[in-house]
């Protein structure tokens, strides 16, 4: 029999022994009022034994009860003091377990620990991966980058030759920027972004000229409307990196027509004649990989990176698709909260 098994039966069992006292304190007042004439003092000492053994017997109880719940009591307090972004399951140590803690309650705790520290392990695999495969990356990358600018001042190149140069340079930018998400999703939340002043105008230009080789084979039109310039104090790159997976999603997705870039006082918004998504796709639009047309190249990372980075920042990003229409993707420009 458990530990706590045994407390339930020794609960029951007081409880079985106050109802059994209750019911003869109830047959001797019958008893008593009858022969109350005959013996007061003998009928008031019968009560008084008789209150004072059901008064005995719930104190017992009450103390039983107490001490059955005081150890789930102990680890409901530790658990509803733990941040959920980082439980600190240290405190549920097997050596820092009360003694008082014991049968299923420590078992339970235990188990806890055990699992908190799979998870920080885990967590910090991942983390450290994320940023030594992103960091080993750049550097072929950035090689890439530089051999093909220098192919690209060769004026003797054919014109397939320089398209497809061209679309070298794109996918290149494409993983830069996929590079540069990845290193900022692996930095520890309790390190803080780098942020600086700068002007949101700079940034959108900055990315819809890189964006802009990726439409040279196509017969779309890339627009973009100023309306406001505002500044912000936030960490730049968060913000160029969640537009160049915009705009890269939408000039991957648009064949024909338009991509409109709109900057507004609090708001970026990102729209195509692309081919848009039903309601089921846009669901599911920022699950990682997620991709409801395979058709079209890409990684599936595009948005729900950005959806990170967004949440990362205080950046909502929000989506608008018709299928067979086209997509709006709209950032918005609070007041940066880095969480």
């Amino acid at each position: 029999m458990t530990h706590t098994s045994r407390k339930i039966r020794d609960m029951f069992l007081l409880q079985l022994a106050i109802v059994c006292l209750v019911v003869v304190l109830g047959l001797m007042v019958g008893q008593i009022l009858d022969d109350a004439v005959k013996s007061p003092w003998l009928s008031f000492i019968a009560v008084t034994f008789a209150l004072s053994a059901v008064v005995a017997a719930t104190w017992k109880t009450y103390r039983a009860t107490h001490r059955m719940l005081a150890p789930m009591d102990w680890l409901v307090r530790e658990i509803e003091g733990w941040d959920p972004q980082r439980p600190d399951t240290q405190a549920l140590h097997p050596e820092r377990i009360p003694d008082t803690v014991q049968g299923n309650t420590r078992k339970m705790a235990e188990a806890l620990h055990q699992l908190g520290e799979r998870l920080h392990s885990f967590v910090a695999r991942e983390r450290d991966f994320t940023r030594d495969a992103s960091h080993e990356l750049r550097t072929p990358l950035t090689v890439i980058r530089v051999a093909t600018d220098l192919i690209a001042s060769d004026d003797g190149l054919s014109g397939p030759s320089r398209r497809s140069l061209t679309r070298i340079q794109g996918a290149n930018a494409q993983m830069e920027s996929l590079m540069d998400a990845l290193l900022l999703l692996a930095r520890d939340r309790s390190v803080a972004l780098e942020t600086e002043d700068f002007s949101v105008r700079e940034v959108v230009e900055a990315e819809v000229a890189k964006v802009m080789p990726l439409l040279d084979e196509k017969d779309v039109q890339l627009e973009l409307r100023i309306d406001a310039e505002p500044q912000l104090h936030a960490p730049p790159r968060v913000l160029g990196v969640m537009l160049g997976s915009l705009l890269s999603n939408a000039a991957r997705f648009t064949d024909s027509g338009s991509i409109r870039v709109h900057l507004e006082e609090d708001r970026i918004n990102i729209i195509d004649t692309g081919i848009g998504m039903d309601a089921t796709a846009l669901a599911r639009a920022f699950e990682p990989f997620y991709r409801a047309d395979a058709t079209h190249a890409g990684s599936g990372l595009g948005l729900a990176i950005g959806h990170r980075l967004g949440q990362r920042c205080g950046w909502p990003l929000e989506l608008a698709s018709t299928l067979g229409e086209g997509t709006r993707a709209t950032i918005l420009l609070r007041p940066c909260v880095q969480t």
